[in-house]
């Protein structure tokens, strides 16, 4: 049997997806594709401000969004706990703190000598205590309520449940505490939290500018020590967008981050970054790299190269790939526009 047969035979043994989540999906890849024309045509900040203002939308977005990862993924994910995002981003970061926490101030002391950063820090071996403090940024319906090692703190534009904080990330202001006033947020505490979940929600923004913008107010809010974790689709093989993740190690370590782990899931890219408590760590094997780019457009996705055809935005349509009839495919390609 050749590859191409096998392949077909493969494609004709899925099972059938139900037409509720292709439209569930549909709708959430438009909402992505309009965000993205209209920043084209009006400017990121603009048509960003726009997208935050249309209430009637965001909300419909909230519950598509809710009810695909409660009633598709997370379903379709009991038989494979392995590939759910969620249960990775909570052993893995669980693990740091319990586990790994000192060895990688070691680590990190070592890699300040291999980069020529004076090491004149004394005392970092107070490790957090649990439960950590999690700041969930897009949490949508806060998946990580239902562990007890975290006190969550969950934010979104548009909540799906009451107990998620609305809250614009993007352009929230930073202050020395925390202040919601009727559910809003309108300022997050500098250097406060333990962890900072970015599940499904860089690929949100248009320009890279605006992702990169969110990782430095991450690197912000975060406690010396801290943890950025990054979930982001990709149904590719291991290796397709291997650059692409490059390019985000390179861009964060401008920040002050270090990458610590780093792994493909089946549809999935998930990443932790150490906020280093030396910034200059990162930056000068950054520095070492001798890059041309410019850091703050380093942090792409696939879209971001595709051609869009500003003047017939009314009547764009998607053109569904040849696995959009797969139920794992769903999951990736609810960005993928």
């Amino acid at each position: 049997m050749s590859f191409l047969d096998d392949k077909k035979r493969k494609k004709n043994t899925r099972k059938p997806v139900d037409n509720e989540h292709i439209q569930h999906a549909e709708f959430i890849k438009n909402c992505h594709l309009k965000l993205r024309l209209s920043s084209m045509k009006i400017g990121a900040d603009k048509a960003w401000q726009n997208h935050c203002s249309d209430d009637s939308l965001l909300k419909n977005y909230s519950n598509t969004m809710h009810k695909l990862a409660s009633q598709f993924w997370d379903t379709n994910n009991k038989n494979d706990p392995s590939s759910c995002r969620i249960s990775w981003i909570s052993n893995n970061t669980l693990k740091y703190f319990q586990e790994d926490y000192l060895h990688e101030i070691i680590r990190e002391k070592s890699l300040a000598q291999k980069f020529n950063v004076l090491w004149d820090i004394n005392d970092l071996t107070s490790i957090p205590k649990n439960p950590f403090y999690l700041l969930d940024v897009g949490s949508c319906y806060n998946p990580f309520q239902k562990y007890s090692s975290f006190n969550v703190l969950p934010i979104d534009i548009a909540p799906a449940i009451e107990n998620v904080i609305k809250c614009d990330f993007l352009t929230v202001p930073l202050d020395i505490e925390l202040n919601i006033i009727d559910n809003v947020c309108q300022t997050l505490p500098i250097s406060n939290f333990d962890i900072v979940v970015f599940s499904l929600f860089l690929e949100y923004f248009p320009l890279p500018k605006q992702r990169y913008k969110c990782c430095e107010k991450a690197y912000n809010v975060l406690k010396p020590g801290g943890l950025l974790v990054i979930a982001t689709p990709d149904s590719s093989h291991a290796s397709y967008n291997s650059i692409i993740m490059k390019n985000w190690k390179i861009s964060l370590s401008n920040l002050g981050f270090w990458r610590i782990k780093y792994e493909k899931l089946t549809h999935i890219h998930c990443m932790v970054f150490r906020k280093c408590s030396l910034k200059h760590i990162p930056r000068n094997w950054l520095h070492s790299l001798n890059i041309k780019n410019n850091i703050e457009d380093l942090i792409t996705i696939p879209q971001d190269s595709r051609n869009y055809d500003k003047t017939n935005e009314t009547s764009k349509t998607f053109v569904q790939r040849e696995d959009d009839d797969a139920v794992a495919n769903l999951f990736s390609e609810l960005v993928n526009v």
